[in-house]
């Protein structure tokens, strides 16, 4: 964080924490300063939301402990002015958004205490080389000098950060954290592949940007993109390459999960309530898994009757695996397939919703180059460079590559799943931006993990095999909450954790070998939020039929979740309660 942010930051707490606000306006005036405040800051610390809201990207985030140190003494000294808000005088959205604003302090005033234990600088699934900062080329604006002038410093940037990774590597390393050698291999081979020369590099403009700038100044600049990409990016991630072929792999441990470090164990327990966002305890996420995935593998059985299949669940998933009806000959198959899933759905969706968003949504294939590192793809919300919603599918090893499961895909990423719930959040200009921009893993992978059983409701897997993969997907979420624990916490090795998922899931092993190094090295935790929301959603929605009878309103009620943009699961729980209470009374 630099001193422009401090100064932001003094401004904007300059009214809020001279006294203790008065009941009503200004407990709502301080509110709407610190949301304010907050929000900037995330917008400042993300490479991504900058790109989103076009502002122009002045400096990369390092990732440093003094980073994330400065950033916590910014949000203690918010979360203290918070306090002095009485919640008493706010109107109910600003208790919501004042639970949310005290939910995002609190965990970045915690982080730096597990600074050390994170490795999403330089993992696949999160490090920024391998995310944001490869759509830097594709939405920076190119179109004046200055813009020309600002891309080409964040490219050099980009060696700078890419030497501070290593640095940070080096530092977890004498204190006895290193990456596992499992990971290190992939790591390697994904840094590897963004090591291209000049202007075929991943981070440079493509072709079409390029040639849309006017002769006198393309030459000159691709030159420069050459030049930044060839003497910074470039050498920095040999530099990087070697380091971690080096010594440091000799040294990593063939062991993953976090209870094998000093303090991985606390570590791993903040990270899971971060992640559910509710009081539960990784022990008993881990019998709520083994619970449902025993009820999800009944009613597979029930179906394979239907089906008419003699074999056993895993010589049907076997037969699935190589049944050319589910293997895509070409990228545009695979996309095709997603397509007719989604068209399937759309003439249904004003049964269960009042509204959707403005934004469209698309279907498009994933970097080739970020394919073997990915099990699946992402989503992508809309900004201003792209205004669609769009889900990045992998389109790797078609011949190993079933798309049983695609329907499952299709609903969980676009529609009802994350397009309707991102998308509708960023077009509600009565929430404050930050709760526009805010969301948890369990509200929102929970939200659309839900979604694919909004489809189930409206008859849409009416075809058994259609069924049956959803089934599958569900028990492939489910699983996590099994192996996920397992790793972290409870001992077990990660061949155990891998074969676990090869009896209960119908995943391709390099599938299988992505996800658990996911669940262990990567992103700890973070899978554990997507069955658990889900769960829940399911629980108030009961709760919400069971409490008001013929008066609940399923269009009522998703709207009421959607409103307010990504919550911690416990917010959402006190809205739907006060939600339950104003309908029985008539309001």
């Amino acid at each position: 964080m630099n001193r422009a942010t401090f100064a932001t930051i003094a401004v904007v707490l300059a009214g809020c924490s001279a006294a203790a606000p008065k009941p009503g306006t200004d407990g709502s005036a301080t509110l709407t300063r610190l949301l304010t405040a907050a929000h900037e800051e995330g917008i400042r610390a993300s490479v991504a939301t900058q790109l989103r809201y076009g502002r122009p990207i002045e400096r990369l985030p390092l990732g440093t402990l003094a980073e994330a140190e400065a950033m916590a003494r910014t949000a203690k000294a918010l979360l203290d002015t918070l306090a002095t808000v009485p919640r008493d005088g706010l109107s109910d959205a600003e208790v919501i958004s004042a639970d949310v604003l005290e939910w995002l302090l609190q965990g970045t005033v915690e982080a730096p205490t597990y600074h050390w234990l994170s490795f999403q600088s330089i993992t696949p699934y999160q490090g920024p080389l391998t995310n944001e900062l490869l759509f830097l080329g594709r939405d920076m604006p190119l179109d004046s000098p200055e813009g020309r002038a600002r891309f080409l410093a964040r490219l050099r940037d980009i060696g700078v950060l890419t030497d501070t990774i290593r640095t940070g590597l080096a530092a977890r390393a004498d204190r006895g954290i290193r990456v596992p050698k499992p990971e290190i291999s992939q790591i390697v081979r994904t840094l590897t592949g963004l090591r291209v020369a000049g202007i075929k590099s991943p981070y440079a403009p493509a072709e079409p940007r390029l040639a849309a700038l006017p002769d006198s100044v393309r030459a000159p600049f691709q030159a420069e993109v050459a030049a930044a990409v060839d003497e910074a990016i470039n050498p920095a991630l040999s530099r990087l390459i070697e380091f971690l072929g080096g010594d440091y792999a000799k040294a990593a441990p063939e062991t993953v999960g976090l209870s094998q470090y000093p303090g991985g164990e606390a570590d791993y327990r903040y990270l899971v309530s971060r992640s559910v966002t509710l009081s539960l305890r990784p022990e008993e996420i881990q019998q709520t898994g083994l619970a449902h995935l025993a009820r999800l593998e009944a009613s597979m059985d029930s179906l394979l009757g239907v089906i008419g299949f003699k074999g056993t669940r895993k010589e049907f998933l076997a037969a699935m695996g190589r049944d050319p009806r589910f293997l895509a000959k070409t990228p545009e198959d695979v996309g095709a397939r997603y397509q007719k899933y989604y068209e399937a759905i759309k003439p249904h969706v004003s049964k269960l919703f009042s509204r959707e968003p403005k934004a469209p949504a698309e279907f498009r294939r994933l970097n080739p180059m970020l394919e073997a590192a990915s099990t699946y793809g992402f989503y992508q919300p809309p900004s201003q460079s792209s205004p669609a919603g769009i889900y990045f599918y992998n389109a790797s090893n078609l011949a190993n590559r079933s798309l049983f499961t695609v329907a499952n895909i299709a609903y969980h990423e676009l529609v009802p799943g994350h397009h309707f719930q991102i998308a509708l959040a960023l077009e509600n200009q009565d929430l404050p931006a930050l709760r526009r921009d805010f969301n948890t893993t369990a509200y929102a992978e929970g939200w659309a993990e839900y979604a694919s059983g909004l489809a189930e409701e409206l008859g849409l897997f009416s075809d058994p095999y259609d069924a049956y993969g959803r089934l599958i997907s569900e028990a492939f979420l489910t699983t996590r909450l099994v192996v996920d624990p397992g790793m972290n916490l409870l001992g077990w090795s990660r061949d155990s954790a891998m074969a676990f998922m090869r009896a209960h899931t119908m995943m391709a092993e390099s599938e299988i070998a992505s996800e658990t190094l996911r669940y262990s090295v990567d992103m700890p935790a973070q899978a554990l939020g997507y069955k658990v929301g889900a769960l829940e959603f399911w629980r108030l929605r009961r709760k919400a039929e069971a409490a008001l009878g013929p008066r609940f309103d399923v269009r009522a009620f998703h709207a009421l979740i959607l409103d307010t943009g990504g919550l911690p699961m416990t917010v959402v729980g006190r809205m739907v309660d006060r939600w339950i209470e104003r309908v029985q009374a008539g309001k």
